[in-house]
């Protein structure tokens, strides 16, 4: 009986924390969990992101890398950070009003890696700035759900334009 009320309690806990989320279709599919992103980081002047759901879409170790040309210094530089430190670059968010969304994606999978690049267009409310950028992301299935490994991105420049086969 012991052995019983323990698999019941089990159970009743797994799915109570699998109620709780409520984030569960965001990771059945790669297009889901890369919807997911844009979605969290999209919305007008006044709308507080979800930074659960975000949270939700990447792994407890992922890495977020920004890259950028340098004019100051003339090279490529490199900005890491974990999905915490990206969240608070991400506060302004709802002051601004900030939308992403997807130009172009190609996904490539084996077993359980799966690479994923997408291009975006994003833009302000107020207009004060738009463009287009390119980000990678290494994902991981785990048989049940998609897991956002890395993201590394780019925004486009004068220097580094985006080639036309990752538009259409």
């Amino acid at each position: 009986m012991k052995h019983k009320l323990t698999l019941l309690f089990l159970l009743i806990s797994i799915a109570s924390i699998a109620q709780k989320s409520g984030y569960e279709e965001d990771a059945v599919s790669v297009e889901s969990l890369t919807s997911a992103y844009y979605d969290c980081v999209s919305g007008p002047i006044g709308q507080t992101r979800d930074f659960d759901r975000l949270r939700n879409l990447f792994h407890s170790n992922a890495q977020l890398t920004y890259s950028y040309w340098s004019e100051e210094e003339q090279k490529n530089k490199l900005m890491h950070m974990d999905i915490e430190e990206y969240i608070e670059k991400l506060d302004y968010l709802d002051k601004k009003g900030f939308y992403e969304e997807e130009l172009f994606s190609k996904v490539e999978m084996y077993g359980s890696i799966v690479q994923t690049i997408s291009t975006y267009k994003f833009w302000m409310e107020d207009k004060s700035a738009e463009g287009r950028g390119f980000s990678s992301y290494n994902l991981f299935y785990d048989g049940n759900r998609y897991w956002i490994l890395s993201m590394f991105w780019m925004m486009e420049s004068k220097k580094y334009p985006i080639p036309d086969e990752f538009l259409d």
